[in-house]
């Protein structure tokens, strides 16, 4: 590739430059009727410093690709030293990326994201996290044909080609798996089991309310910490990070679906599905303005016909005593009862996650989408 071939790769310094990096998935997907934009109001928040309650133990470089003074990608260089020191590893993360179908305008990202994250010390990138596992990470690799969920991404197939012509493999996938109402159809043995585990009696269970959901959505946090401590990728929340999703999670949360099972008082396992908020996404395009009632009106039977579970967490005493079972039906039964409900998806679970990717199959799921998290080693010196 000659000299002339190659983008001008800046740095995001001025306001123009972060409203460049924020606009620019509109110019590359705005076109293509899967990819559901997101809030630009949110994301400006989540990739400042000093706003978001992420950063209070990250940091971050943001890059911007131009190619005649027009902008062609972006990417974010992101080092999580809550991560880091959770996890003993010196990963440097990369984010928020999107390109035009240009080989050179992507390895110039990613060589810009790369070199300021050796400079940082990091050992390897990994990536996409935007900006960790905590919140939207992957990149979609199979099932381009259907929409994505609230909280899961969409890209075209040419962001695989692009990131895996830069050199970098795969380090896990994360499954996407749907369960419809219309092909629920549970086999004899595992209704059987069901109603002995509710025949035993040994835990209890209620669905949340308004007036308990602060309290609700604490104790899911604290029961996700601990059940997923020891799994790939975890990193955990910090105090103003967890404050943020409380807030964030009770302007959306549907009371029916979000379980918790207790034993003897003390909360033993929940799960969260979200109503699929992506239609109502979809028409805001980015900005919440005066139409948006309007907008939330013409939606709202597409959001209360699809769920995406999003928590799932059972504490590790109790994880031999039948409850991912207990969760799982507790859920489809809010479900049916629901005449609106058609589907919910369980995104994401860890490819070699093999008993709650045998659960979900056996509850009629079917794996219909493959996000993919990639990485490179970084040259030490």
């Amino acid at each position: 590739m000659s000299p002339r071939d190659l983008p001008e790769i800046l740095p995001v310094r001025s306001r123009r430059e972060f409203a460049d990096f924020i606009d620019l998935p509109w110019r590359i997907l705005g076109a293509f009727p899967l990819w559901v934009p997101p809030l630009k109001s949110q994301e400006r928040d989540l990739l400042t410093p000093g706003r978001h309650p992420f950063w209070e133990t990250a940091r971050r470089e943001l890059f911007l690709a131009r190619r005649d003074g027009r902008a062609v990608g972006r990417i974010a260089a992101i080092v999580d030293e809550k991560y880091n020191a959770y996890a003993g590893e010196r990963c440097g993360a990369f984010g928020f990326f999107d390109c035009e179908d240009d080989p050179g305008a992507a390895h110039a990202l990613l060589t810009a994201a790369r070199d300021w994250l050796a400079d940082q010390g990091m050992a390897f990138l990994r990536g996409p996290l935007n900006p960790s596992t905590n919140y939207t990470c992957g990149l979609l690799v199979d099932g381009f044909e259907r929409p994505p969920a609230i909280m899961m991404p969409w890209n075209p197939p040419w962001y695989a080609r692009l990131l895996e012509s830069w050199h970098l493999r795969k380090e896990a996938d994360l499954f996407a798996y749907l369960i419809e109402r219309a092909r629920l159809d549970l086999p004899d043995w595992l209704t059987e089991e069901v109603a002995r585990l509710k025949a035993e009696g040994r835990f209890t269970a209620r669905t949340s309310s308004k007036a308990t959901m602060a309290e609700d959505i604490r104790a899911m946090l604290d029961i996700y910490r601990e059940s997923w401590a020891d799994n790939w990728g975890f990193s955990p929340l910090s105090t103003g990070e967890a404050e943020r999703h409380v807030k964030e999670l009770k302007t959306i949360l549907d009371p029916d679906f979000f379980l918790l099972f207790f034993h003897e008082g003390k909360p033993a396992a929940g799960m969260v599905a979200l109503p699929d908020m992506n239609p109502l996404l979809k028409r805001l395009n980015g900005r919440i303005g005066p139409a948006a009632p309007w907008h939330w009106w013409r939606s709202r039977a597409e959001i209360r016909g699809g769920y995406r579970i999003m928590l799932f967490g059972i504490r590790e005493e109790y994880r031999l005593l039948g409850l991912p079972l207990l969760l799982l039906d507790a859920m489809l039964d809010a479900a049916r009862r629901r005449p609106d409900f058609q589907w919910v998806e369980g995104s994401w679970v860890l490819e070699d996650n093999v008993a709650i990717d045998d659960l979900i199959e056996d509850f009629s799921g079917r794996l219909v989408k493959r996000y993919r998290i990639y990485r490179r080693e970084i040259p030490q010196p």
